[in-house]
């Protein structure tokens, strides 16, 4: 492709992204179609020397999207909201979990895949979108009690599926299965990012001060993000979740100071997420564009089947909303919501490459990508219907029928 016409589409891009999020705001459809569809036309332009490179140099960028998305998604949320949601959040993200692995490694595994690769597809379809689920929240005034929930669910299913991805791909490399190995390999690789995130992040708020007097010092902080990232891989923990823990410190290292009565000399400010939140929609945007451009339209049967397993994701979920909130205290509308705001998204679509870079999980991106396109189509639809008045969810519990629950109170 010549130089002009990749600086034409590249602006192109960004059009259409900036676009798309302004159509989801007030339409309240989720940018990544139109860019997946972008994406797909392109790639119908693209010819397969500029496809290949793509599958060949998109593994650098789609980790950097992860990392950085992952860092930049948590530096404004709430850490005293996340940690009262933290038992219905964890509970939700962990039923989604099992729910997936469940339904996706019995669907997988008929249609003739690999028991451990369709476990692995498992893992990775129990992704929540996070970008596209809270500003959705928002727009539909959803109880309090339930956005902690999901927000938290969220936050942790992120790490869930790139923990549980990881782990299979490990168990299939090793050709053999040892539950304390497992076990002992997930807990260090939690333990250790946590630990690693929350000290650099500590560290870092302390230099902060200081750097921020020169104009380029938001630039340090992606640094740090890269070499932490770096530096845990390289110790075969997990990068990812100690990014995004040193990104939840450093957006509320204030706030926690203060909760352990010491005075804190940062607190990020405003402009900083704004930069931060500025290259992340870079990266979104080209990431899903991307996406559309490897697609594989021909593998029809791939993509019937990442279509059928959102969908069966989707009807499944009222179970693990209700086993895990059975006795909460919100409005049933919040549990409909509850059911329907569980999208599939940009860690699915970035964890569904890693695998190929192991010889594993040929046709992962069709499927995952279609599964991803499918699930944002029922959700506009279910909460359209829901906002009507007409779909009133499935498994609601019994003492919220017919019932008001007025300690559920809207944002």
């Amino acid at each position: 492709m010549e130089i002009i016409n990749l600086f034409g589409v590249a602006g192109l891009i960004i059009l259409v992204g900036f676009i798309g999020e302004w159509i989801f705001e007030k339409t309240n459809i989720p940018d990544a179609l139109f860019l997946l569809l972008l994406g797909i036309i392109l790639g119908q332009f693209a010819g397969s020397e500029n496809i290949e490179l793509l599958y060949k140099f998109g593994p650098i960028f789609t980790t950097f999207a992860l990392i950085f998305i992952l860092f930049e998604g948590v530096l404004s949320t709430d850490i005293k909201k996340l940690a009262g949601g933290i038992a219905e959040g964890t509970s939700l993200a962990f039923l989604n979990l099992l729910l997936s692995f469940f339904v996706v490694s019995i669907t997988m595994t008929i249609a003739g895949w690999p028991f451990w690769e369709s476990l692995m597809l498992g893992a990775i379809l129990a992704d929540s979108a996070q970008a596209v689920i809270i500003p959705l929240m928002k727009k539909i005034k959803i109880g309090s009690q339930a956005l902690i929930a999901l927000t938290f669910e969220s936050a942790i299913s992120d790490v869930f599926t790139i923990v549980g991805t990881l782990t299979i791909i490990n168990i299939i490399l090793m050709k053999s299965f040892s539950l304390s190995s497992v076990l002992q390999t997930v807990i260090y690789s939690f333990v250790f990012a946590i630990i690693a995130g929350a000290v650099a992040a500590f560290i870092w708020v302390k230099v902060l001060p200081f750097l921020d007097r020169f104009s380029k010092s938001y630039m340090t902080t992606i640094a740090v993000v890269l070499l932490l990232y770096a530096g845990v891989e390289s110790l075969k923990a997990n990068g990812a979740l100690a990014c995004l823990t040193f990104g939840l410190i450093v957006g509320n290292s204030s706030k926690i100071y203060h909760l352990i009565k010491k005075e804190s000399d940062y607190h990020m400010a405003s402009s900083a997420k704004f930069f931060y939140s500025e290259i992340s929609f870079f990266l979104k945007t080209f990431f899903f564009v991307y996406l559309g451009l490897i697609i594989d339209l021909k593998e029809t049967k791939l993509m019937l089947l990442g279509a059928l397993l959102a969908s069966l994701l989707f009807f499944a979920r009222p179970i693990a909303v209700f086993l895990s909130h059975r006795n909460a205290k919100v409005e049933p509308k919040d549990i409909v919501d509850m059911q329907i705001l569980n999208p599939k998204g940009l860690s699915a679509a970035v964890l569904a490459q890693v695998p190929m870079q192991y010889g594993l999980g040929k046709g992962f991106p069709t499927v995952v990508l279609s599964a991803i396109v499918t699930s944002i189509l029922l959700m506009i639809l279910f909460v359209f219907l829901s906002e009507k008045g007409i779909y009133k969810g499935i498994l609601v519990p019994k003492h919220l029928i017919g019932g008001k629950q007025g300690s559920a109170k809207h944002l």
